[in-house]
């Protein structure tokens, strides 16, 4: 196993352009969950995603939940060449153990068993391109902190870090916490 910071998964830019990008820490991976799923089939590739898990679909690349995408949508398949629409010839829906969903550090489409996807809203994936890269690099904690407040259930990370959710009185003494320490430190850096 490669460390995260240097994982790659293949993935499709809005543009459509295959490639790599940087697997985030934000990432989420519960592999014992037991879950509902639909697998999309095409004639060259199945992809098995939660109702609610996006992926593009149509010539537009509109951004639909898989519970939303009918027999004869085309959806976008990374190979045998890149860009490829194939229409969706069977739904089926099944149970099976593991949750993940892959972020992209700098927002593109994971491709999950030949199909591209999506972990969120375009406009969510858009900000992410730029926000993701950034709370990486200054405070990962901190921002799976803002997470745990505004999320109602615990988050799974790829890391192996369950994060609960926490309520606004814990999230206002974390941040008095973090403040105090930062002043401290510039204190400390200051006296030199």
């Amino acid at each position: 196993m490669m460390p995260l910071r240097e994982a790659l998964t293949p993935r499709r830019d809005r543009a459509g352009t295959l490639g790599f990008d940087v697997v985030s820490s934000f990432s989420l991976a519960d592999p014992s969950a037991k879950a509902a799923f639909l697998s999309l089939a095409t004639a060259t590739a199945t992809v098995t995603l939660t109702p609610t898990h996006k992926l593009p679909a149509g010539p537009a690349k509109a951004l639909k939940q898989a519970s939303e995408v009918a027999v004869g949508e085309t959806i976008w398949l990374a190979s045998p060449a890149a860009g490829t629409l194939a229409p969706v010839l069977k739904i089926t829906k099944v149970v099976a153990d593991g949750l993940h969903s892959p972020l992209t550090k700098h927002g593109g489409w994971p491709v999950v068993d030949g199909v591209a996807t999506s972990y969120n809203s375009a406009a969510v994936v858009a900000r992410n391109k730029y926000l993701l890269p950034l709370v990486e690099a200054v405070c990962p904690s901190l921002g799976r902190l803002v997470v745990a407040a505004v999320n109602p259930k615990p988050m799974h990370y790829i890391d192996g870090e369950v994060v609960e959710p926490i309520s606004s009185l814990e999230v206002a003494a974390a941040v008095a916490v973090t403040a105090a320490a930062t002043l401290g430190v510039r204190k400390i850096t200051a006296r030199k």
